[in-house]
């Protein structure tokens, strides 16, 4: 096993045995799982760095490097676009282990021999790898202590930063964004903010509105506010209203107003309603998101009006029955809805007595509503009873449980 470190510095000899420049760098072309080493920049005692292709250098038992010809004959290699250097852009930066799901610092890269070539197979991130840099390692095992790598596969890693001072690899991130929002949450939370941001731009809309809302409601608003005013009105669009509401409410109103304003109008108008309620009430926790059918459909004729409604919707468990006044008449679940006789009007199948909360209730009270009953959803309608929203059970537990409980539990309505 060879180190970069080990590379770094080397004393470089020409066919003569006189040393003519040491290793400044190693490249590789950042498109492949397993790149194999390109080339290697070289630092002479005087003039400026050249970079020579892999092919004219041989590595020594001893970890020098020799060339096969003499320095001012070596052909000049030129980068192609995309190649990464391992020095500059690799060490000592943060890169995301995806197996697992953690932010780690590159102390050391592994080479490999293999069919006559050298291949970066992993990232050291131990003390080990720290300490072999600092020259420590040789000491250490001189006094009998041994000192155990821990790598991390290369292809199973990405990257965090970007551009000519940092790590760009997959440029699409496939890995990152196959894993959990919550995972990428998890991820993100230890990042800074301008690494942060290098992280959502690879994801898509709805991939990043998931992700922002695992993250604490700081977090939240931080990394929205850290956006482009299109692209985070893109993502609060991807939100359910209640979630948006909740982080344009934390928000400063001329911020908020700003993004709601860049919203499409029906996205915007329901998270102006929830914006209007207490928080700390039932109006403030539910969501306006809601399922309903009229009591004069059919169950054949409600099933082609719930395929309608919930195509926009993340999770639907309960359609609410409504009258022309959307005064709520009952529930049905859609399990129940299913297995209904095609013809049979939906009044005749539905639920009539429900729990139910009133706006104004507080939001302790819409929790315990939903505990007693063990209830998925509460419907929440105003003094007339006309259905306004409903508050699910994971928006209920956020109410009652302490805030380092939250993230443990799994979101309910949530990457249905």
């Amino acid at each position: 096993m060879q180190y970069v470190s080990e590379l770094l510095g080397a004393p470089v000899r020409d066919p003569d045995g006189n040393v003519v420049a040491r290793v400044s760098d190693v490249l590789v072309p950042a498109d492949a799982d397993y790149p194999a080493v390109d080339a290697v920049a070289l630092k002479p005692p005087k003039g400026e760095t050249r970079m020579v292709p892999w092919s004219a250098l041989q590595v020594q038992e001893n970890g020098g490097v020799s060339l096969s010809t003499a320095l001012a004959q070596t052909p000049t290699f030129d980068p192609p676009p995309h190649e990464l250097s391992l020095a500059r852009q690799v060490m000592d930066h943060q890169i995301i282990d995806v197996n697992g799901v953690r932010v780690v610092r590159v102390n050391d890269l592994q080479l490999a021999p293999t069919e006559g070539a050298y291949r970066l197979i992993g990232v050291d991130i131990s003390t080990a790898g720290l300490l072999r840099r600092l020259g420590a390692a040789r000491v250490l095992s001189a006094l009998g202590v041994k000192l155990t790598p821990t790598a991390i596969a290369w292809e199973a890693i990405e990257p965090v930063e970007s551009g000519e001072t940092g790590v760009k690899l997959k440029v699409s991130h496939e890995d990152l964004a196959r894993l959990h929002p919550s995972d990428i949450a998890e991820i993100i939370s230890q990042l800074d903010q301008h690494h942060v941001q290098e992280v959502l731009e690879t994801l898509d809309d709805e991939a990043a509105a998931d992700t922002i809302g695992e993250v604490s409601p700081d977090l939240q608003v931080q990394l929205l506010e850290g956006m482009e005013p299109e692209r985070a009105a893109d993502i609060l669009e991807e939100m359910d209203p209640d979630d948006a509401a909740d982080i344009l409410g934390d928000m400063e109103p001329d911020k908020a107003h700003d993004l709601l304003s860049r919203m499409e109008p029906d996205e915007a108008e329901d998270v102006r309603e929830l914006l209007s309620y207490d928080e700390e009430t039932a109006g403030g926790l539910m969501t306006n998101e809601v399922v309903t059918v009229p009591a004069t459909a059919t169950a054949a004729q409600a099933m082609r009006l719930v395929r309608t409604q919930a195509a926009e919707m993340e999770n639907v468990y309960s359609v609410y029955v409504v009258d022309e006044n959307e005064v709520l008449l009952g529930e049905l679940s859609l399990r129940e809805l299913i297995v209904a006789d095609p013809q049979v009007p939906i009044g005749r199948v539905m639920h009539r007595e429900l729990i139910r909360g009133r706006l104004d209730d507080t939001d302790q009270e819409v929790a315990r509503l939903i505990a007693k009953y063990n209830l998925l959803a509460l419907p929440i309608v105003d003094d007339v009873g006309h259905l306004r929203g409903i508050v699910t059970v994971d928006d209920a537990m956020d109410v009652i449980l302490p805030d380092d409980w939250k993230a443990r539990i799994p979101r309910v309505y949530a990457h249905g």
